[in-house]
């Protein structure tokens, strides 16, 4: 509070450095000589006499001791200004940086009035500076409220702003312009060793309403910060919230003295609250440095996250009413965030959607990738990520929602598809036109090796003619069924299934297949049937005298199943067992075995070859465990693996 007087200094301690201060209110003595008060006759009043005042013992007090505590109120103000604006440089967009900046800044006019008022002489000039600097109640009222915010106390929430003005920041003013307009709160005096002085009015109601107002800022400060420091398991915050809670402390212990305690037992000093908010300022100072207070980071920057990023947020309650939401989801609906606040979240997406988006969040807890059409001036395509919210208790409380625009992405996609479809027919129609070609070809071939009869010369060029037809048939059929790779969606497919398929299809007269796979399903390429039929067929041709063909499946410790396709011929020499999966590699064209690799790859699964060379081949599918499940789990083809 402000300060209230000097405290008196006895007789007995004056030397040469205690002087007295003059007094600029003097009187005639009829003689024209002018008077002190204390010369003979004079009572020490001033020319309100009518008004009461504490009793003041005519004492002489240091000059010295005047300008060094004078001297700390322009300190103060410069020191807590400074440390106001370096603060609020560091994040602007803050909203505990800017109440931060409000508080310094409130404490510097505070400050600055203190130091005027013990400047001037006159009782115009010392009432002028009281009255000017009586909003010093706003300079508290910033303080607590910045607690609150740095804090993230509930009342802090945006919503409930209109709760800290009206029973913070209207109180406050009103005690300020009672300041200004009477002499309920603080009132001048005249000491007859000092001059003009301002002392509290103790008995007036307003003071003790002041009082007491400021009294209950102040512990709720404390209180709230202590809790906070309490609270808080993460150790930088934990010393942030300490540092800053025990500064207001100290601020809070020297504004006492000076205002309730010392006047209370007629000591009268300057306030010493701004030797408090020095120290204040210097421990602030410390925390900057030591532990990156007001630094951006997850905990203090997570409603600015929210209010700056580009996708939308939403946070709805379980009747579907909006509690708060930020300008990008706001921009969707057309409206004004402020006002979002409390209207349905089908407002922004359309019920039709966000029936089954909710559905699916109090289901499974979160949702990813929900794709809705936005109605609005122009239509917009977007992708919602919904997660449940809980209370304490455990029980659903509302619903996050982060809404991204996806309508260029889903434009692309779709000029993307023309495109690829528009190729995919031009390679149908030129493959199938060469196609028939190669076939007319070969007939023609054909012929002409039937007409030549037994000229041994022309049958070999006949022969290599119609190889060279099979090859570039072969790559025909290798393009058309490269093509279908990653054209359908992955979907879950029974394995067991898959295996009796391919068996059916190879040739295998005289080789024994038996299979004795686990009775699971995979997520895989729709193509994937064609990976076991394609190694069943090598074993066959070109296995080396193969007699059996043994297909199994076996759990592994991390999950993978495998799936291992082994026969008895020749096997794979060591050189040769990456060799296999390259293109053009192998007695034929080495098609088939590239293409099943690439068709594993969609899903993330594997093949390599690892038999021994003379023992027969032995190749092997590892698929992930997030790509297979029992076969007990149905319903969910088509779906993505969770």
């Amino acid at each position: 509070m402000p300060p209230d007087c000097i405290r008196p200094i006895p007789k007995q301690h004056t030397n040469r450095f205690y002087l007295r201060r003059q007094s600029h209110w003097t009187e005639s003595n009829g003689a024209g000589r002018r008077r002190r008060p204390g010369d003979a006759g004079e009572t020490g009043q001033n020319p309100l006499s009518g008004l009461r005042s504490p009793g003041i013992r005519q004492v002489e007090y240091p000059v010295i001791l005047l300008a060094e505590l004078a001297f700390f109120c322009l300190f103060s103000a410069v020191i807590t200004y400074g440390l106001g604006i370096f603060v609020y440089a560091k994040n602007p967009a803050s909203a505990v940086n800017r109440l931060f900046l409000a508080a310094m800044l409130a404490a510097a006019y505070w400050a600055t009035g203190e130091f005027m008022i013990w400047q001037s002489a006159g009782f115009e000039a010392v009432n002028f500076w009281l009255r000017a600097s009586a909003f010093w109640p706003l300079a508290i009222t910033f303080s607590l409220h910045f607690i609150l915010a740095f804090t993230h106390h509930p009342a802090s929430r945006r919503e409930r702003l209109m709760w800290i003005f009206l029973f913070l920041y209207i109180p406050a003013s009103i005690f300020s312009l009672l300041g200004i307009v009477t002499d309920l709160i603080y009132t001048v005096r005249f000491h007859p060793d000092i001059g003009y002085i301002y002392v509290p009015v103790s008995e007036s109601l307003v003071y003790q309403a002041t009082t007491a107002f400021m009294v209950i800022v102040m512990a709720l400060a404390i209180s709230i910060g202590f809790a906070s420091w309490l609270r808080t398991c993460d150790a930088n915050l934990r010393q942030q919230y300490f540092l800053i809670t025990i500064s207001i402390v100290i601020v809070v212990i020297c504004g006492s003295l000076s205002g309730l305690i010392l006047p209370s037992s007629g000591i009268f000093l300057p306030n010493l609250v701004f030797i408090g908010m020095i120290l204040f300022s210097l421990i602030i100072a410390y925390a900057i440095m030591k532990y990156r207070l007001f630094t951006l980071s997850p905990e203090t920057a997570v409603s600015e996250i929210l209010r700056t990023m580009p996708d939308g947020f939403i946070l709805a309650d379980m009747d579907d009413r909006i509690v708060t939401a930020n300008a990008s989801a706001a921009s969707t609906a057309g409206d004004d965030p402020r006002l979002l606040a409390g209207q349905t979240v089908t407002t922004v997406i359309p019920d039709r959607f966000y029936r089954t988006l909710k559905a699916s969040v109090l289901a499974q807890g979160t949702i990813t990738e929900f794709e809705a059409d936005l109605e609005g001036e122009k239509r917009m395509v977007v992708s919602i990520a919904g997660s449940l919210v809980k209370d304490p208790a455990g029980k659903a409380a509302g619903i996050v929602l982060i809404i991204h625009d996806i309508t260029r992405r889903k434009e692309q996609e779709r000029a993307l598809r023309q495109a690829s479809g528009n190729l995919s027919l031009l390679n149908q129609v030129t493959r199938h036109d060469i196609s028939n070609l190669v076939t007319a070809l070969s007939s023609y071939l054909t012929l002409l090796s039937q007409k030549l009869g037994t000229d041994p010369a022309a049958g070999q060029y006949i022969s290599s003619s119609l190889d060279l037809v099979e090859k570039i048939s072969d790559h025909l059929r290798f393009s058309r069924e490269y093509q279908e790779i990653g054209v359908l969606e992955p979907a879950w497919q029974s394995l067991n299934a898959m295996i009796d398929r391919a068996v059916k299809n190879v040739p295998s007269s005289g080789v024994i297949i038996t299979a004795q796979a686990d009775p699971v399903e995979i997520y895989a390429d729709p193509l994937v049937h064609k990976v076991i039929y394609n190694v069943l067929e090598n074993a066959v041709r070109h296995g080396g005298h193969v007699t059996s063909i043994r297909v199994s499946s076996a759990q592994q410790a991390n999950g993978v199943l495998s799936l291992v396709i082994q026969d008895d011929g020749v096997g794979v020499k060591e050189e040769e067992k990456e060799r296999i999966f390259e293109r053009g590699y192998g007695k034929n064209t080495g098609l088939g075995l590239t293409l099943s690799r690439q068709i594993l790859a969609v899903t993330g699964m594997t093949i390599a070859e690892n038999g021994q060379s003379g023992s027969g081949a032995r190749f092997e599918i590892r698929i992930p465990a997030s790509a297979w499940r029992p076969v007990s789990r149905t319903g969910e083809t088509g779906s993505s693996p969770s």
